[in-house]
């Protein structure tokens, strides 16, 4: 309840849909936890969980106020969002019937993986991980696709239903957009977790490292991350490098800070900013 309530809170100047739709739920993480809550909320009727997982599935019907189903018996909704891993919405839409239209939430996964005749894409950009699957999507970016244009105007009211920035993205430019995210979001995420392992490894505080972990935050607010690039690798700083080395025994951390150094020093010096 305390999850809803926040989120309603947070919802409450948002205008609705005129029209709030029947929707199924096929997946039971956390993309379709996330998804759950905010539709709900938004006043839509999510009427049927389907999962693979019937542990999942049955928590996530409970929470959402939904039936728990299966693929033969989907029927009597608008249309069945299909949140469930990339890998998996081909084969998971083929199990779904043709004539309800669906959509899925990938950043890199094509309209066309969808078997429905009427299909589309709401993909929030946005970590929805075990701290995030209950917060809302209030002002985040969400690109919608639909392979005709009512349905993805529908889309899009949906999106902003549930306090999304809705915004006509392609396959392409969702799959442009999703290796930037990559690169912002996952792969800075991993740099932080090794940062804060060896901190921790030395019985050191990985709270020393708010200020330089702000800095790069601001830098990505503001869309200049290159220009406050500084260090040992785009200065050439051999010997400390070295320093650094010498303090890593995991061979390949070792080869990854190499790498990284590398990277660095080339691309500053092809953008002529070393």
């Amino acid at each position: 309840m305390g999850v809803l309530w926040q989120l309603e809170e947070e919802l409450s100047s948002i205008e609705m849909l005129k029209k709030q739709l029947k929707i199924s739920i096929t997946g039971s993480g956390k993309v379709a936890r996330s998804f759950g809550l905010a539709l709900k909320v938004a006043g839509h009727r999510v009427g049927q969980i389907i999962a693979r997982n019937s542990d999942t599935g049955r928590s996530l019907a409970n929470e959402l106020g939904a039936e728990l189903t299966s693929f033969e018996s989907t029927s009597n909704v608008d249309l069945i969002a299909v949140l469930v891993s990339d890998d998996a919405i081909e084969e998971v839409s083929a199990q779904l019937p043709i004539n309800i239209p669906q959509f899925h939430a990938s950043g890199v996964s094509d309209l066309d993986v969808l078997s429905s005749e009427i299909k589309g894409v709401v993909w929030p950009i946005k970590s929805i991980n075990s701290k995030s699957s209950g917060s809302s999507f209030k002002g985040v970016p969400v690109g919608v696709e639909g392979n005709n244009e009512e349905f993805q105007s529908t889309l899009l009211s949906i999106a902003r239903s549930i306090g999304g920035d809705g915004f006509v993205a392609s396959s392409e430019n969702r799959s442009i957009i999703h290796l930037a995210a990559v690169f912002t979001d996952n792969f800075a995420n991993h740099c932080l977790s090794l940062s804060q392992d060896i901190l921790k490894n030395s019985d050191l505080d990985p709270k020393l490292m708010r200020s330089l972990a702000q800095g790069l935050l601001d830098g990505a607010l503001n869309g200049d991350s290159a220009s406050r690039q500084t260090g040992v690798a785009i200065r050439g700083d051999v010997g400390s490098q070295m320093k650094h080395l010498g303090l890593i025994s995991d061979e390949e951390k070792k080869e990854f800070y190499k790498f990284l150094s590398k990277q660095i020093k080339e691309y500053h010096e092809l953008q002529g900013k070393a």
